[in-house]
């Protein structure tokens, strides 16, 4: 691609809808967006249900779909490549409540989901072809200790669904028993590692985790005490080794928060994780050798509740949606310090809680 075109994408976000939510969306919404995703357009917004509250797309592009929060269904739709539009294609049952989150396996054929009220982690196929999304084909429960938050932590409860930079191995923050578990998907089956799972912190609240692209490391953001946790990660088991805890917070900040999302840059050099309550961004930097991190900044996320956010494709600028607010915001990351510079207003949209940002194709004006 030119240049010109390779700034140009469609952003979809999906938002949470239901009055039990105190929400304000309306479904999927597509925008086009362009000069380093500053530019934002409506497309066109889709009722896709209730609370369509986190989204992906699948490895080739042309489909993307939905977990239904609170409810117990996932939904698929073809992705017009030029147009960036939406279309209905199929609907399923996710075998539990509360979906919160989903991720392709490498193969494109399974669709693998976490349950968040029922404690279980879902597999169904996915046909690339059609967009089409089969029945549940495995499910497995989630046990243990519940933490000692007496309002969080009663039973299991999976937040994520992520897979390694190899594909090997996916992992599944549990805030509710303070776990991290770890599966392989082999012959249509969810199968634990030789681990099994990692424990963290009691209370800590594993949220999600990210991977350091080329290093053997990761990094769990702790929702209720709003830590990250830095991980040893072993590729050849899937194993996961703590070496390091640090606090989201500024030293200066007394309040409450949560965290929510966690990244890091596509260069390896800097991770960021979003706060709700504080309602930041803060960025830290990550030695390379040893994966420890370094606090570098912290920045207002330009609304409130920043229940997500997300890159573009050139890693300079963070995308973030503040569900609280109504709003996107974009940022500047300055990848010399890693500072969260030039926030701008991109959108108005009702309570967004997910972006899903794809490349326009070759040739596509936005």
């Amino acid at each position: 691609m030119s240049q010109a075109e390779a700034q140009s994408y469609f952003a979809y976000v999906g938002c949470y809808t239901t009055p039990q939510r105190q929400a304000r969306g309306k479904g999927i919404s597509v925008f086009r967006v362009s000069e380093r995703g500053r530019q934002w357009s409506l497309v066109q917004t889709i009722a896709a249900g209730d609370n369509p509250s986190f989204l992906a797309v699948d490895r080739t592009g042309r489909y993307l779909c939905a977990v239904h929060g609170d409810r117990s269904h996932i939904s698929s739709y073809a992705i017009d490549r030029a147009a960036g539009t939406l279309f209905p294609v199929s609907a399923n049952g996710t075998s539990g409540t509360n979906p919160v989150h989903l991720a392709f396996d490498p193969t494109n054929r399974f669709i693998v989901l976490a349950n968040h009220w029922t404690s279980t982690v879902a597999l169904l196929p996915f046909d690339e072809g059609t967009g089409e999304i089969g029945a549940v084909v495995d499910l497995v429960v989630l046990q243990g200790e519940p933490g000692p938050h007496r309002i969080e932590q009663h039973m299991a409860k999976p937040h994520q669904t992520v897979f390694d930079p190899s594909g090997r191995y996916v992992f599944v923050p549990d805030k509710g028993i303070d776990r991290i578990f770890s599966f392989c998907v082999q012959d249509g089956k969810l199968q634990p590692t030789k681990q099994g799972f990692v424990e963290a912190r009691d209370g800590a609240g594993p949220r999600h985790i990210a991977f350091h692209p080329t290093r053997p490391f990761a990094y769990v953001a702790n929702e209720l005490d709003c830590t990250v946790v830095a991980y040893h990660f072993d590729p050849t088991d899937g194993s996961l080794k703590a070496f390091q805890w640090v606090s989201c917070f500024p030293e200066t900040y007394t309040g409450n928060g949560r965290a929510s999302e966690i990244e890091v840059i596509a260069d390896g050099t800097f991770l960021v994780v979003s706060t709700r309550g504080a309602d930041l961004l803060t960025t830290f930097e990550i030695e390379q050798e040893t994966g420890f991190l370094q606090k570098a900044h912290s920045a207002p996320c330009g609304g409130k509740t920043p229940r997500f956010f997300t890159f573009l494709p050139s890693e300079k600028v963070i995308l973030v949606a503040n569900e609280g607010s109504d709003n996107i915001v974009g940022f500047d990351v300055d990848l010399s310090n890693g500072d969260v510079i030039n926030s701008q207003l991109c959108a108005e949209t009702e309570s967004p809680s997910v972006i899903c940002v794809l490349p326009a194709e070759k040739g596509v004006q936005v």
